[in-house]
C-alpha cells in the first residue's frame, strides 16, 4: 500500500496533500467567482449613471460616442461594498 503524502500541521491536524490541493482549487474557484460577480455588480452599478457629455461640461471632441461616469459613483459603490463586507462577508457576495 502506498502512504498518502501529508503536509505540515494546519491547526492541530495533519491534512492529506490531496485534500489540501482540493481545498485550494475550491478556494481559487470561489475567489474567481467572487471577483467576477463583484466586478459585474460594479459595472452594472456605475454604467447606470453614465451620461453623455454636453457643452456645459467643456468637452468638445470628434463626435465619437462618449459617456461620462462621475467619480462619486465609484466612491459610493466602494464605500457601500466595504460596509457590507464588514457587516457580513458572505452577504457581500453579489448575486
Amino acid at each position: 500500500q502506498q502512504m498518502q503524502q501529508q503536509q505540515p500541521h494546519q491547526g492541530n491536524a495533519l491534512v492529506p496533500a490531496a485534500a489540501s490541493q482540493q481545498t485550494g482549487a475550491v478556494s481559487a474557484q470561489l475567489a474567481k467567482q467572487f471577483a467576477e460577480r463583484t466586478l459585474q455588480n460594479l459595472y452594472d452599478y456605475v454604467t447606470s449613471f453614465a451620461t453623455k457629455p454636453d457643452a456645459s461640461m467643456g468637452m468638445f471632441g470628434s463626435g465619437a460616442p462618449v459617456q461620462v461616469l462621475p467619480v462619486k459613483v465609484f466612491e459610493d459603490w466602494y464605500n457601500a461594498f466595504l460596509r457590507k463586507l464588514q457587516r457580513d462577508p458572505v452577504a457581500a457576495m453579489p448575486n
